[in-house]
């Protein structure tokens, strides 16, 4: 199960794309260094240039969260060690690094138009199929992410992806290679198996208090009790303190006189579109596109003809998000829509209609209802916004210095009464005690902020925060009670150790029995036979192919399991033991159907792309295999 899942996540990390997920965590451009890591900044060096811890840390914690979500409970400290994430955070990290240094090295050159165009297609920043300037820097905003660091892992990622093509131009994939596969994955096999679980060795295993004393010791990890915490903590509510605020005309006039580039109103546009998009499922590409282009220029002549615009875009238009609105994209600005569809719209007059414009997304024709020069919105438009705007700065005024003004009273607090009064003294405040908690407890309500709880985890027993500021209000923190992560007493968890070491030792009996049918059956004795001997109980998996992906009654993963396609009558046992959740199988080849050929056809050139693809990965990872073995890596183990 974990070679599978590891196999199948690796097609994806060899060289990770950050800028595709930057958006959910932050990460830290690496640059030159001493490469002493005195200040502990960096957990490798490739080359001269510095991995930082940062980088790394955030990679690892997402690393942990997808397998988190992939194995839910079942995921443990152990199946995290046997994934080894530490080293594989590293690896993709190292392997990005030699990537850019290759790139570099070849000469190659990303220029600004590319790096553009790359941010413009990633859909995040998208509404209704369209580029969104606002929703770019939003995302960037509340990520804590600047424009500069974004656009340049966009352009470290396109310079990883052009020096990828290099290493991969020379793959070729033949119609031997396709076939061979095909015949592979369509083969269908019939298994007999007997099948070993180590419920059934329990019964016969005992355990005393001093090997299950011994075992907690060797594997103290599999029963840590986690950190604890109780704290006080009072905040300041932004939302409650807006509607207490004042703010005066006189204040909103001044704002306005003094930011007046902030009202300035770019030459804007009101259109409405029609789109129509080529056939994405045709296999003749070009005739698509000619398709598409013909019905378009029918309803261009329509519209020329007098036919209402908005009842035609209705009816005809292929961009969701626009065509019940009779095509309507409401007002918008340059930088917002896609080029070619952008200085389309610009060129136009009041009134016009286009001629046919081609994008990435289709064809369009396109109407310009309404334009409005560049100018200033007057102060009546604007008095509003600026009114609230004050009255939230006010706001967070009120509440950071309501926060400062008990951080002292706090940090000499010696009971959580002398805290409650510190905190008492501010109006604005609110006071929580909490109960003992650990770092998962949901029903903590400060823990549903994550940054709040990474701090609160950061802090030592009695130590009180600083002001930290959340998108909802201002908090400050006592460490009132720390609990250090620890083993507990054995006598704590005694049941719990016995419980799994019976366990192990039971799936342990269960192994050993299974390697011995199976050296038994190498051995050339009858499988059924051995099976009523042994009074071991026989299934049967009924056909299956490579190409479902799972070995029917057993449950198991058979994708990196491909040698037991490869069983035949002459050699009819596998030759492994097969794991599966926690239970052993012992398999023989029971009957099996060749390939339909006939379906072959319909298939080819999906397999010649999921081969090319298999193939361009091998000679990825085999490239940057070789550029390992030459370049000069330094790992800072104690940074891990």
């Amino acid at each position: 199960m974990l070679e599978s899942i590891r196999k199948r996540r690796n097609s994806i990390v060899i060289l990770v794309a950050f800028a595709a997920i930057i958006i959910v965590f932050i990460f830290w451009g690496a640059g030159p260094s001493s490469n002493d890591n005195a200040n502990k900044t960096a957990v490798a060096v490739v080359d001269g240039q510095e991995i930082p811890v940062r980088e790394y840390a955030a990679l690892y914690k997402k690393e942990v969260e997808y397998y988190k979500n992939t194995f839910k409970d079942q995921f443990t400290d152990e199946v995290a060690r046997k994934l080894d994430l530490k080293k594989r955070a590293l690896d993709i990290l190292v392997n990005r690094a030699l990537a850019l240094s290759e790139a570099k090295s070849k000469g190659v050159k990303i220029s600004p138009e590319e790096v553009q165009e790359a941010i413009r297609s990633i859909k995040a920043f998208s509404t209704n199929g369209a580029f969104d300037k606002e929703l770019y820097f939003k995302l960037l905003s509340s990520n804590r992410i600047s424009p500069a660091e974004f656009e340049k892992s966009v352009e470290q990622d396109l310079a990883t992806a052009k020096v990828r093509e290099l290493v991969v131009k020379d793959v070729k994939v033949t119609d031997e290679d396709i076939k061979a596969a095909y015949r592979k994955d369509n083969r269908k096999i019939d298994l007999d198996y007997i099948s070993f679980d180590g419920e059934a060795f329990k019964g016969n295993i005992k355990v005393t208090d001093d090997e299950a004393k011994e075992y907690l010791k060797k594997t103290g990890s599999a029963f840590m009790a986690p950190v604890k915490m109780k704290v006080a903590y009072a905040y300041a509510d932004y939302a409650s303190l807006v509607s207490k605020v004042k703010v005066t005309e006189a204040e909103v006039k001044e704002y306005y006189d003094k930011n007046q580039k902030e009202f300035e109103t770019p030459e804007r546009v009101k259109a409405r579109h029609i789109l129509i998009r080529p056939d994405e499922k045709a296999a003749d590409k070009e005739k698509a596109r000619a398709d598409a282009r013909k019905k378009l220029e029918e309803i261009l002549k329509k519209v020329k003809g007098g036919a209402k615009f908005a009842e035609l875009a209705k009816a005809n238009s292929e961009d969701p998000g626009s065509a019940r609105q009779g095509g309507d994209l409401d007002w918008f600005q340059k930088g917002v829509m896609i080029k070619p569809f952008e200085d389309a719209a610009f060129s136009l007059k009041k009134g016009e209609v286009s001629s046919i414009i081609e994008t990435e997304f289709g064809y369009h024709i396109i109407m310009v209802e309404d334009k409005k020069e560049p100018g200033a919105r007057p102060l009546k438009e604007v008095a509003a916004p600026i009114k609230k705007a004050l009255s939230i700065e006010k706001s967070r005024t009120i509440a950071r210095d309501s926060i400062l003004a008990i951080q002292a009273g706090l940090k000499d607090a010696k009971t959580i009464e002398d805290a409650r009064k510190a905190a008492s003294a501010q109006k604005d405040l609110k006071f929580v005690v909490t109960e003992s908690f650990s770092e998962n407890d949901r029903r903590v309500e400060i823990l549903h902020n994550e940054m709040l709880r990474d701090v609160i985890f950061g802090l030592r027993a009695n130590e009180v925060t600083a002001p930290v500021d959340t998108n909802e209000g201002v908090y400050i923190i006592k460490a009132v009670e720390k609990i250090d992560a620890h083993v507990p007493e054995y006598s704590e968890v005694s049941a719990k150790v016995k419980a799994r070491l019976v366990a192990e030792r039971a799936e342990d009996e269960a192994r050993k029995k299974a390697d011995e049918v199976l050296k038994k059956l190498k051995a050339g004795e009858d499988f059924a036979a051995v099976a009523k001997a042994e009074k071991l109980p026989v299934g049967s998996t009924g056909l299956f192919s490579k190409a479902q992906g799972m070995i029917p009654r057993i449950g198991a993963f058979s994708g990196d399991k491909e040698q037991i396609f490869d069983l035949t009558a002459a050699a009819p046992v596998y030759a492994e033991v097969l794991n599966h959740n926690k239970k052993y199988f012992v398999l023989k080849l029971k009957n099996s159907k060749e390939a339909d050929e006939a379906n072959f056809e319909p298939m080819k050139e999906l397999l010649r792309a999921r081969i090319t693809a298999e193939k361009q990965e091998e000679a990825v990872g085999a490239w940057l295999k070789d550029l390992k073995a030459k370049a000069k890596i330094k790992v800072y183990e104690d940074m891990l």
